[in-house]
């Protein structure tokens, strides 16, 4: 099984405290035009003011905060406890598996599942799992990637590590999960819910040094699935991107994320 869906691994490893989350979620600060996740969510979802929202995979918190300001009742459910640990001013936390929640049929307003998709053995349970604890009329937000996204650094790492001749799988060798893209999450969702809409939010990061791109990578599962050969080929992406750089005067990566709400009949 790829590391990236292993959730024995996500749980131990890759998401046992926040700090690797933070490290990939500091590129975006410099994204052109910066998109506000938080702000673009509560404006797809309307108002919440008084809804009870269970937001699944919610990690180290990132979109807590902005619900609770609008009013909502929240509760915040991940598969790993350090990065519950990590959540400021916590909500009512649970830990558990996306594919079956601890949670009564009908018990929620809103169900958020932000960017973890992904991370799921069988995506198309823990949807149904939310459509599960959804009450009628109750709305799905999902957040995912589109092939695109970040494709940039892609094209620059995957030459580095075809050279080394290790054998990573094809999931785990990107430093992009490519699990679960814009178009499987719409497909998952319509199983469940008719007529799901997607909305999306597309920018650009732009780097002047490289940073931030490196600091990304490292953090990634590809950066870590190649072992004794990291710093090295961190050290190799650097100067690829530096290279960039020079000759264009900035390095350029797309971002393209996909928004998916439905509502439940």
């Amino acid at each position: 099984m790829t590391r990236r869906a292993d959730t024995r691994y996500l749980r131990e490893v890759a998401y046992a405290n926040p700090s690797g989350l933070a490290a990939r979620a500091s590129l975006y600060d410099f994204q052109q035009p910066y998109i506000d996740l938080q702000a673009e969510a509560l404006a797809v979802l309307g108002d919440v003011d008084g809804r009870v929202i269970g937001d699944v995979g919610c990690g180290s918190g990132r979109y807590i905060d902005a619900l609770r300001g609008a009013g909502a009742h929240i509760v915040g459910i991940d598969l790993s406890l350090g990065m519950l640990a990590g959540v400021p001013n916590p909500p009512p936390l649970v830990v558990a598996d996306a594919q079956a929640l601890a949670l009564t049929d009908a018990s929620l307003d809103v169900v958020m599942m932000m960017h973890m998709l992904y991370h799921v053995p069988d995506p198309a349970a823990a949807v149904a799992e939310a459509a599960r604890i959804l009450r009628r009329d109750g709305k799905l937000l999902v957040a995912t990637n589109s092939r695109s996204h970040l494709a940039e650094m892609n094209e620059l790492w995957l030459p580095l590590l075809d050279r080394t001749g290790l054998r990573v799988s094809l999931e785990d060798a990107g430093l992009v999960n490519p699990l679960v893209t814009a178009e499987d999450a719409q497909r998952f969702v319509a199983i469940q819910f008719p007529e799901p809409s997607v909305h999306w939010l597309r920018s650009s990061v732009i780097v002047t040094e490289p940073a931030p791109v490196v600091r990304h990578a490292a953090s990634t599962i590809a950066a870590q699935a190649v072992g004794e050969y990291r710093d090295e080929l961190m050290g190799e992406l650097s100067d690829a991107i530096t290279s960039q750089i020079r000759r264009d005067g900035q390095f350029t990566i797309t971002t393209e994320v996909a928004f998916i709400t439905a509502t439940k009949s």
